[in-house]
């Protein structure tokens, strides 16, 4: 079921955000994370787990959303803007004006300037990793190559004053104000842009801002004292500190809060509980009260690397023989997991039910065969991010796999690094175990950035099965220019199923669900439909 949405449309969005009833200031939070975030640099962010923690704490954008705890709309508000964005002339062109009052955790004041700054950076190498959403609207052809080689403004961006940011773009773009809820547009200041190293020098804007930064173990954000409520339609500011902990895996999580002590009973779980203790969480009507749980957008793939992978019988084959039931199961079984047969989820509008390649629960290794009969194969590298929850996943994919016929050479791949390297073009990956969710409400958020040949470059894409065909390519970009978006769901489906029919460029291997725990000394905690993690914006400490 799509969750509803709606767009704020009545020009300046109220702040400050309401207060959270019965919450109080103070207390420590602790959030568990398995690894340390590959980027915290705002045009380099682009990982679920991470942004959500990052625009729920830290960082701000000009676009940004009020998430509902209760089950009603989830609303596209201005964030850093008094709105979401005004267009007189059908979306080629985009006003916005910075709210009064903004600073800098250094307490500088915040400018169209900063934000124009960091949308020209996000063209260069100090943008690589970052979502690709402005630069492509701004600039299809990529001509502009950043501050350091093409100057410090990028394409199509004004800055008439201080408040006020004017996007002029080459093709009517009606999803700019969603575009806009990207890190691309969180503030960077030109003088105090250190390039690379601004992965650990960046500048909150949020309601928090780092103590304490110590290499793979943890950040200590502390109160940003120059965040201003009166500003924030979205966030709130209970919690003296946050304690953002890395190195727990996934089993030490669910252990740390099934029965925590200490600074863990005000612990938030960042991952999914351990596999063989979901049954025992969901029976304990004490710990099933400390969930986070429910449907996302996120689905589990495995891309097919068409570079390398040419022939699509091979890629049909591997897709009947998939054993897509072993890993519904490692997720946690139907709390976890429900097994794909669609590129897109059920959460994003566009999704129909269906099955390309009806292979029932642990795959059809027979019809796999008579696909790839009388062919001369290859070994084929299966990449996985290096994770205890990937441990007996890959296995169980090499085993399915083989039994089909193939040779499967596994490559486990340190999770802080794996979208890095698998996004480099000239990776030696055939078969890559990753994880998408659209940025935003709308299949376009999933076929744009997946399966658009035209937008690949040598390093930095998430279109990891480097599919390229013109056709397709040409209706993605034509449905994405379609205004009305509820009335081209349909067309996204057929789509949907024309890709796997006649391209096979991914396995979707599983539909995510979420299912984490939180300590009972942490209040104000719901499912972010935006991350699909906890909603980290109303949280509080109870004792």
């Amino acid at each position: 079921m799509t969750p509803q949405f709606e767009i704020d449309h009545q020009g300046l969005t109220p702040t400050p955000a309401p207060e959270v009833p019965g919450a109080r200031r103070g207390g420590r939070v602790v959030l568990l994370a398995d690894a340390p975030p590959e980027h915290v640099d705002p045009t380099q962010m682009y990982i679920g787990t991470t942004l959500g923690v990052a625009t729920g704490l830290f960082h701000r954008t000009l676009t940004g959303y009020v998430e509902s705890y209760d089950g009603g709309p989830r609303r596209l508000v201005g964030d850093l803007a008094t709105d979401t964005g005004r267009s007189e002339d059908g979306g080629r062109t985009w006003t916005y004006t910075l709210r009064e009052g903004l600073r800098f955790a250094d307490g500088t004041p915040i400018t169209s300037y900063d934000v124009a700054h960091a949308i020209a950076r996000s063209f260069g190498p100090n943008g690589v990793y970052g979502p690709q959403f402005i630069q492509q609207a701004l600039d299809p052809g990529r001509a502009y190559r950043g501050p350091e080689q093409d100057g410090p403004t990028a394409p199509g961006v004004a800055t008439p004053d201080e408040r006020t940011l004017v996007f002029s773009l080459p093709e009517p773009t009606p999803g700019f104000p969603f575009f806009a809820t990207t890190t691309t547009t969180t503030p960077v200041p030109a003088d105090r842009d250190t390039g690379a190293d601004y992965e650990t020098s960046w500048l909150a804007t949020g309601p928090y801002r780092v103590r304490e930064f110590v290499p793979g173990s943890h950040y200590l954000l502390e109160r940003n004292p120059h965040w201003d409520p009166a500003t924030d339609p979205i966030r709130h500011q209970y919690p003296d500190e946050v304690l953002w902990e890395f190195g727990v895996p996934r089993d030490a999580q669910t252990e740390r809060l099934l029965d925590p002590a200490g600074a863990d009973r005000a612990a938030v779980a960042t991952f999914d509980v351990a596999e063989h203790r979901v049954a025992e969480v969901l029976a304990d009507p004490e710990l099933s009260a400390r969930v986070v749980a429910g449907p996302s957008a996120y689905l589990q793939y495995v891309y097919i690397n068409t570079r390398r992978v040419t022939d699509v019988d091979v890629r049909r084959a591997l897709n009947h023989a998939f054993d897509k039931g072993t890993c519904v199961r490692l997720a946690g079984g139907d709390a976890g997991a429900e097994r794909a047969g669609t590129i897109l989820a059920p959460m994003v509008p566009g999704y129909r039910a269906d099955d390309v390649y009806p292979s029932g629960e642990h795959g059809d290794p027979l019809k796999a065969k008579e696909l790839i009969a009388g062919k001369e194969l290859r070994p084929l590298v299966f990449a996985y991010p290096d994770t205890a929850p990937n441990a007996p996943v890959a296995p169980a994919v090499k085993a399915a796999l083989e039994a089909a016929g193939f040779e499967i050479e596994l490559r486990p791949v340190d999770k802080a690094a794996f979208y890095s390297l698998m996004g480099d073009a000239d990776n030696d990956c055939d078969l890559i175990y990753g994880v998408w969710g659209p940025d935003f409400p709308d299949a376009s958020g999933v076929f744009d950035v997946l399966f658009r040949g035209d937008r690949l470059t040598r390093g930095g894409n998430m279109n990891l099965s480097y599919f390229d065909d013109p056709e397709i390519t040409a209706e993605i970009a034509a449905l994405a220019q379609e205004p009305d978006r509820a009335a081209v769901a349909g067309r996204y489906a057929d789509l949907d199923r024309r890709l796997m029919a006649e391209h096979a460029p991914v396995i979707p291997v599983y539909y995510k669900r979420q299912c984490t725990l939180y300590g009972p000394a942490v209040g104000g905690l719901f499912l972010s439909a935006q991350y699909f993690v906890p909603n980290l914006t109303r949280m509080h400490v109870l004792d």
